[in-house]
C-alpha cells in the first residue's frame, strides 16, 4: 500500500528556499512498518538530503521524537498503518516548542539547559545519605525515573509555548526524581528554586505532558508533588502557593470558591488594582466573578469538620474560622 508522507522541510543554508516548506513523498508501506522506518526508506531510496535524528529504534533513547499528525510521538514505536487509518494522513514535522535546525532536527540545547537547572543529581547530607530506600520510598519516584529525555512533553506544553523561560514538564519530572528521593538532603533549597518565577507554579495543568509522554512518566503528577512538597516546606511567598491557600481558605470559610476575594489574596492589593483593565474586559464579556451576597453554604460546619480532620492527621493547628 502506497501512502503519501507530507514532510516539513527546512534548510537555512539553502539560498533558494531558506523558509520552511512541505514536501510530499510516496512510500510503499508494509504491515508493522514504523514511521521511522518509512523516513529511513525515503532517505535511503529517494532523498538522502532529508535530515532527522534516530538511534536505538527501540523507544529507549528518545532521539526520534517528532510531531506526527499534530502530536509529539516517538516515530520508532509508532506504526504507519494504524496511524494512517486513524488520522487519514501522514504529516511529519519537527517537535513543537523547539527551534528547527534542519528539516526534522531541532535544537535541544534549551531542553538540556532546563534539565541542568533542575540539578539532576543527589545532594545528600551525612544524615540523609543513610536513609533506607524502602519499596514505598522507591515507589514515590518510580514514574519520574522512566523519562528518556525525548522532549515530547515539552513539545506539547501550553505554558512553554507561551513562556520560553518556563522550566517545563521534563525538567520538573527530573527534579521530583531527586526531591522525592529519601537520600536527598537539600529538598528545601531545591523547592525554593523551583517555586521562583518560571518554575513549577507556572504550569497551567493542561495535562498534555502526561497525555503524550511515551513512557508514562506522568510529568503533571510530578509537578503537583513538587508543589505540595514546597508548601509543606513553608515556601509560600509566591502567587501559586498563595492561590492554593486562597482556594482552601475560601472553601473552608464559605463552602465554595469566592473568586472575587481570592484575587486579592493571591495577588495582593496593589497587583489586584493593576488588574482593573482586565477586570473591565471580563465584566463587558459577562465573565467577571462577583462577591457572594450570602456567601456561606448550608451546613458549612460539615465542610469544616473535613478540614479539622485533615489538620489533625497532618499534625497541624486548626486555622481560625471566619464567620
Amino acid at each position: 500500500m502506497k501512502i503519501k508522507f507530507l514532510i516539513r522541510r527546512y534548510n537555512p543554508a539553502d539560498g533558494e528556499a531558506p523558509e520552511p516548506y512541505y514536501q510530499a513523498y510516496s512510500v510503499e508501506v508494509s504491515e508493522g512498518m514504523t514511521v521511522l522506518e518509512a523516513l529511513l526508506k525515503i532517505s535511503e531510496e529517494e532523498d538522502p538530503t532529508l535530515s532527522f535524528r534516530r538511534s536505538c529504534r527501540s523507544a529507549i533513547c528518545g532521539s526520534c521524537a517528532m510531531t506526527v499528525n499534530g502530536f509529539a510521538r516517538l516515530t520508532c514505536s509508532l506504526q504507519v498503518l494504524p496511524e494512517y487509518k486513524k488520522m487519514g494522513e501522514m504529516t511529519i514535522e519537527p517537535l513543537a516548542n523547539h527551534r528547527p535546525i534542519k528539516d526534522l532536527v531541532v535544537d535541544m540545547e534549551p531542553f538540556w539547559s532546563k534539565i541542568d537547572k533542575a540539578s539532576p543529581f543527589l545532594t545528600p547530607t551525612e544524615e540523609s545519605i543513610n536513609n533506607p530506600v524502602t519499596t514505598e520510598a522507591q515507589a514515590l519516584i518510580d514514574d519520574s525515573q522512566r523519562c528518556i529525555m525525548c522532549g515530547c512533553c515539552n513539545a506539547e506544553c501550553n505554558s512553554l509555548e507561551i513562556d520560553g523561560h518556563f522550566i517545563g514538564p521534563a525538567a520538573s519530572a527530573k527534579a521530583w526524581r531527586f526531591v522525592g528521593d529519601v537520600r536527598e538532603g537539600q529538598q528545601g533549597r531545591r523547592l525554593a528554586k523551583l517555586s521562583e518565577e518560571h518554575g513549577v507554579w507556572d504550569c497551567v495543568r493542561c495535562i498534555h505532558c502526561s497525555q503524550y509522554c511515551p513512557k508514562d512518566v506522568k510529568p503533571l503528577k510530578q509537578i503537583e508533588l513538587l508543589r505540595s512538597a514546597a508548601m509543606r516546606h513553608g515556601i509560600l511567598d509566591n502567587p501559586g502557593a498563595k492561590h492554593v491557600d486562597a482556594m482552601a481558605d475560601s472553601v473552608e470559610r464559605v463552602g465554595r470558591l469566592d473568586e472575587a476575594a481570592m484575587t486579592f489574596k493571591t495577588l495582593g492589593f496593589l497587583r489586584s488594582i493593576g488588574m482593573i483593565p482586565m477586570g473591565i474586559k471580563l465584566e463587558l464579556h459577562g465573565k467577571m466573578p462577583h462577591p457572594y451576597l450570602i456567601p456561606q453554604i448550608e451546613k458549612i460546619d460539615e465542610v469544616r469538620k473535613i478540614y479539622g480532620e485533615m489538620d489533625r492527621k497532618a499534625g497541624r493547628k486548626p486555622r481560625k474560622k471566619e464567620e
